[in-house]
């Protein structure tokens, strides 16, 4: 389907905290996967599968059912407290061909090498509007300002955007800039 982990899912035979423990103890993490109009199911992940879904701190994921395979978004996933253990997943299934049209915010990461001769960095844009898969929204879009000289700007259109996400700001629209105030007017 695409290229998130895929997790081979099987219903559970008991619900609730006795069900759940007896998952636990076969090596398996008890799962709860809903949404989209479709009925909710109690099932179970192998343990190895929930621990590289942890690793690779992905929120999407194929989720193979009964031998259908729906997308999902990682809900929630509870920890037990006195370890690293995952003893619970929630999963929400998505749209995969749901868009949507958002604003994110802009970070600037690092200080300019400009600063050192005096000039000025300013954000003109905290936030770009992208037009992305509803279920990949970025929290933000990292810009490294670092190398950044006096006269130098960074554009929207030179933003590092995800895969998936289409700039809908305007390509020329001034994001940062590193100024000389001496030579502002």
């Amino acid at each position: 389907m695409s290229e998130d982990l895929l997790l081979k899912v099987e219903h559970r035979q008991l619900p609730g905290s006795k069900g759940a423990r007896l998952v636990r103890a076969a090596g398996r993490v008890p799962a709860n996967i809903y949404g989209l109009g479709k009925p909710g199911a109690s099932v179970s992940i192998c343990s190895e599968v929930v621990e590289k879904l942890v690793a690779t701190r992905s929120s999407v994921v194929d989720v193979e059912l009964d031998g259908a395979v729906d997308k999902a978004v990682v809900q929630e996933l509870q920890w037990d407290v006195f370890s690293t253990k995952v003893l619970h997943v929630d999963l929400r299934r998505v749209n995969p061909a749901g868009r949507a049209t958002v604003e994110v915010v802009v970070d600037l990461r690092g200080e300019p090498v400009g600063l050192k001769d005096g000039g000025v960095l300013k954000q003109n844009l905290k936030r770009v509007t992208l037009d992305c898969p509803d279920y990949r929204i970025p929290k933000s879009i990292q810009v490294k300002v670092g190398a950044m000289k006096i006269g130098d700007v960074v554009k929207a259109s030179d933003l590092l955007l995800p895969d998936h996400a289409v700039l809908v700001t305007a390509a020329d629209a001034v994001v940062a800039e590193l100024y000389d105030p001496r030579k502002a007017g």
